[in-house]
């Protein structure tokens, strides 16, 4: 049975409700597939540079952070360690996403009195380039990531008192490379405030890990990521398209990352609809309460994880957890279910989000039907290079010629150069072509295929590997279509398509009556040897 990794802009099978301030969340990877995860992170601020904090009652806004720095390495200024354990010796790695955070307003904060009251303030402008980072895989030496940086509230109106950042940079070749994935990561350099501001700091840093193993049961994964307030108003995530598992218990897994969390302030929830109940159902385990899941520790299960360095009980706001979602007798989530509804919510305290990972078991047949509709190395239609070099190349002549418009000095109009004006005629109205208005309502694309009768092509995917092509029509003949497949001589992929005609009009026709399909959503026209 083929595992499925389908890149989120083909496709979305959750919804992300919010109206607070920050960027919304954007899928980051889903995947389908016989396999289990793995989550490790650490802090990066503390009381002291390499001990940890055990008094879990010291609120994060009264500590003057210090940068954590554990790796006797005089390059760096801060680093901080976790250990994978558990792992499959040898296992087949299918996505790793590393992700560090911040609260960043300014190199250093203080508390400073003013007056007859005491005010924040900073002290040395922050440096730049929060998304370069240090990272080290086991009996490894660092390397330099230069990630994505999701959001950077720096400099925008918005959070301006802490200036919270989150980036991600992916690591699935490098984890692929190792020997084992068992052993101690390292990531150094993160950046935040040091000493004291409004709220208290928080940074840290989180590894996911998705691999594959055929003695797991088949499930559905999917991890994004954004940076959001969650405060008085509800953030609800609602995750859709997924079919739990026919028979026995259903298991789900959530996985998260959040900064600000503070262990003495409890009003925040963490809860799950429950359908019978008509309402959300506050989660908790030994570790976080009902009123207080964001508590400024890092637990996997229902207990703290110590496999790092420093072991700090007190994380002071940075808070990461991959739990089990209690499901006794299937409660909550029973042998029908296709969605799930999360829900975050703070009253007297705020956090930011900005990490979610979801997994839960699925249908056997959901997988197969999964595996048969789209196969692991499918080659989206919008990303073929025969098509868009040619788009870019006109772009830039466009860009090159609108340049040269607009540097063009324009002539004033005097009296001596001033023209007579000659009689205008009116210019009749364009008529366009049946043809010609179906070109503009639809994507039509060209290539010469020698040996191939010219005409239109309804064309419904494109394979790099034949034997996912066959796999391809095998499911359209299942589907009572009739379908047939051409290969582009340029790079040898495999074209599957439905229709043909010399005229355009039938062709269209078909676009129009298949393109609503769930699984022709990505159908579109070609025109060959035209």
């Amino acid at each position: 049975m083929k595992n499925l990794y389908f890149p989120i802009s083909f496709f979305l099978f959750f919804q992300f409700i919010y109206s607070q301030e920050g960027i919304a969340f954007k899928a980051n990877k889903q995947l389908y597939l016989h396999g289990n995860s793995i989550l490790i992170g650490n802090n990066i601020l503390g009381d002291h540079p390499t001990e940890p904090l055990m008094d879990i009652g010291i609120p994060n806004d009264v500590v003057k952070m210090k940068y954590i720095d554990v790796d006797d390495d005089e390059t760096t200024f801060s680093s901080s360690e976790a250990t994978v354990t558990n792992a499959p010796e040898k296992p087949k790695i299918a996505h790793a996403a590393l992700y560090w955070c911040g609260l960043y307003p300014s190199e250093k904060g203080a508390l400073r009195k003013s007056g007859n009251k005491m005010v924040h303030v900073g002290r040395g402008d922050r440096e730049g380039n929060v998304n370069t980072v240090l990272f080290k895989t086991p009996n490894g030496s660092y390397e330099t990531l230069n990630g994505k940086v999701i959001f950077d509230s720096y400099g925008t109106e918005v959070f301006t008192t802490n200036s919270p950042y989150v980036c991600y940079a992916d690591v699935t070749s490098k984890l692929q490379d190792l020997a084992t994935i068992n052993g101690t990561y390292t990531v150094a350099n993160v950046k935040a405030t040091e000493g004291e501001i409004l709220g208290g700091g928080s940074a840290g840093w989180l590894l996911y890990v998705v691999y594959e193993d055929a003695s797991e049961s088949p499930k559905y994964f999917t991890t994004y990521n954004g940076l959001v307030e969650v405060n008085k108003e509800a953030v609800e995530i609602i995750f859709k398209d997924f079919k739990s598992k026919e028979d026995g218990i259903v298991k789900t897994t959530i996985a998260l990352g959040a900064m600000e969390g503070d262990r003495k302030i409890k009003t925040d929830e963490f809860s799950i609809f429950d359908k019978k109940a008509g309402g959300f159902m506050p989660l908790s385990n030994k570790v976080r309460e009902e009123k207080n899941f964001f508590n400024s520790s890092i637990t996997m299960g229902n207990g703290l994880f110590t496999d790092r360095n420093p072991n700090s009980a007190n994380t002071l706001g940075f808070d990461l957890l991959k739990m089990e979602i209690p499901n006794p007798k299937n409660a909550l989530l029973d042998n029908a279910t296709t969605q799930a509804n999360l829900r975050f919510q703070a009253k007297a305290d705020r956090f930011y989000l900005f990490f979610v990972a979801f997994e839960t078991e699925i249908n056997k047949d959901f997988l197969e039907e999964k595996s048969k509709a789209i196969a692991d190395t499918v080659i989206s239609a919008p990303a073929i290079t025969e098509i868009s070099e040619p788009i870019e190349e006109e772009k830039q002549k466009a860009m090159v010629l609108s340049e040269k418009i607009e540097t063009k000095p324009l002539q004033k109009e005097t009296s001596e150069n001033k023209k007579p004006k000659e009689n205008v005629i009116p210019k009749k109205p364009v008529v366009l072509s049946e043809e010609d208005k179906i070109k503009r309502e639809v994507r039509i694309q060209s290539m010469t295929v020698p040996g191939l009768a010219s005409g239109y092509y309804l064309v419904t995917n494109v394979f790099s590997v034949t034997e996912n092509a066959s796999k391809w029509s095998q499911f359209l003949t299942e589907k009572s279509y009739s379908p047939q497949t051409f290969v582009n001589p340029r790079n040898h992929w495999n074209y599957v398509y439905v229709a043909n005609n010399k005229a355009l009009k039938p062709v269209y026709e078909k676009w129009k009556a298949y393109k609503g399909l769930e699984y022709f959503k990505e159908i579109w026209i070609m025109k060959i040897n035209l």
